[in-house]
């Protein structure tokens, strides 16, 4: 490797004492100066031409270009314009005529000159619709079963809760079935499962709650998925297409 150049400095003292030899130093020292700006320009547009040049505008090799240089592609230009083409059905948002809420936005105070226009006639509604999300929250149902005493033979009678209702807090077939979507259906893994319940719901889930609501969605699912089982054997035509038996 070359050895750089070392760097050529002059001090003030040097510059006074060029300057009190009289014009002729000075003179040279500027001249001096000028010619070696003049060098450092010519080289730096000799570098600054080598840096442009890649395998499209001259001859090195392709591999030479780097990651930042683009190959051209070799796809010919489509006669389709970009964006939605000609008899596509495009998706847009519908205004909706039932709506959830409505917000008013008074006009109470006149822009130009400040007059109140509380109590002014209107005139008319501008109009604009805002579809977004609700706040997603747990939401928490407390179910009650009353305790009776029989007034005729003394028994203690209890209302019964819903089969899926077993525990004194459990979590509701909603967030479990949510969970199974996103573990079956999504293919998560159990902790990206978790972050995003804790995320949006502010509900942080353990790894066998998780699976527990795994495994209960398998149990109750079982039934049916023996009587489709039969349903296919018994079925005259399977319709499975390529399919040898």
């Amino acid at each position: 490797m070359k050895e750089r150049a070392a760097k050529q400095t002059i001090s003030r003292e040097e510059i006074r004492g060029i300057y009190q030899q009289g014009e002729d130093a000075v003179i040279a020292l500027v001249e001096g100066l000028l010619k070696k700006i003049e060098q450092l320009e010519v080289r730096l547009e000799i570098l600054e031409n080598q840096a442009k040049k890649d395998s499209q505008n001259s001859s090195k090799p392709p591999s030479s270009d780097g990651f930042g240089k683009r190959t051209k592609s070799l796809r010919g230009k489509s006669e389709r314009q970009s964006g939605g083409q000609i008899g596509h059905e495009g998706k847009t948002l519908e205004w909706r005529e039932e709506i959830d809420e409505i917000i008013v936005h008074r006009a109470d105070q006149c822009e130009s000159c400040g007059a109140s226009l509380v109590g002014t006639e209107i005139l008319n509604w501008d109009l604009r619709q805002v579809h977004d999300l609700p706040p997603i929250v747990l939401k928490v149902t407390e179910h009650q079963a009353e305790v009776k005493c029989c007034n005729h033979c003394g028994l203690l009678n209890r209302g019964k809760f819903p089969a899926d209702v077993s525990n004194v807090v459990q979590y509701g077939s909603g967030l479990k079935g949510l969970i199974v979507y996103l573990m079956e259906g999504q293919l998560l893994p159990t902790e990206r499962v978790r972050e995003l319940i804790r995320d949006i719901f502010d509900c942080k889930l353990s790894e066998g709650t998780i699976y527990n609501a795994r495994e209960y969605c398998y149990g109750q699912l079982e039934t049916v998925e023996q009587h489709l089982k039969e349903g296919m054997q018994a079925a005259e035509v399977g319709h499975f297409d390529g399919v040898r038996p």
